[in-house]
């Protein structure tokens, strides 16, 4: 935090990858899967971890490991980049005292400690309970999956026809759900072709036991398998579970 801190001061912020420790802890937190597009990284593309506020806007933040995303290179590379819109009053650093770089190393270190919160210590760090309120006012229109619950913001879309399954504003009318959908389309890519067709090869698995459970000719234990069967697709742990779990609890309205 020092370096990013002197390198703000002089006008020549560098990075160093050291966020990459943190990889396997947020591929754990996802399930191994892409936190915005939610199919297996294994499938799409590898993954990596991503700056949900983008450093090169946020610079203080790009150690901040309540800025990271485990996100599929596609999501990542080739759509969000350095994309990130604002509804709201953008983010800004903590206070930097006039006159900083004149400080000493170590009156240096204690400013920098305090630019971003500690995920260990909040007491070390940027209060985690300022910078959500800031993140609040934002109103940013990327949706973090991490923070926040983007189920009530989205539904899904199902073509029978070329077998796809997009994603949509769940209220076109309210605000956060109109402008959380246009973002996660336009900066994240969410209805690519490759992902409408891979939904609708799990959302077609579940339809199937849906129907199953609908004829009300299973019992005993075939019926208890096929329940199971779908409750580990709402899983979160499951690929496309967001997606599954809108058509099981919203739509078809399935007691498991």
């Amino acid at each position: 935090m020092l370096a990013l801190l002197d390198g703000h001061l002089k006008g020549d912020v560098r990075f160093k990858d050291s966020w990459k420790v943190a990889k396997d802890q947020l591929k754990a937190d996802s399930f191994g899967k892409c936190a915005y597009c939610e199919a297996a990284t294994s499938v799409v593309a590898h993954g990596d971890v991503e700056h949900f506020r983008p450093k090169s806007s946020y610079w203080w933040l790009a150690y901040c490991y309540d800025n990271y995303v485990f996100a599929c290179q596609i999501c990542n590379q080739v759509y969000k980049a350095d994309r990130f819109p604002v509804h709201g009053a953008p983010m800004s650093h903590p206070p930097i005292p006039g006159g900083a770089a004149a400080l000493t190393k170590d009156e240096r270190r204690a400013i920098a400690a305090r630019l971003a919160p500690d995920p260990l210590n909040d007491a070390e760090g940027h209060p985690r309970a300022e910078f959500l309120r800031a993140a609040a006012r934002e109103k940013a229109g990327l949706v973090d999956p991490y923070l926040d619950d983007p189920e009530p913001l989205f539904k899904w879309v199902v073509d029978p026809i070329q077998r796809q399954v997009a994603i949509a504003a769940r209220h076109p009318r309210r605000v956060a759900s109109r402008r959380a959908f246009e973002a996660a389309e336009s900066c994240l890519g969410l209805n690519r072709v490759e992902l409408l067709r891979l939904r609708h090869v799990q959302y077609a698995y579940l339809e199937t036991y849906r129907l199953v459970l609908d004829s009300g000719r299973l019992s005993g234990d075939l019926l208890r398998d096929v329940e199971a069967r779908v409750r580990s697709m709402i899983a979160p742990e499951a690929e496309f579970s967001g997606m599954c779990r809108y058509f099981a609890r919203d739509e078809w309205k399935l007691v498991l």
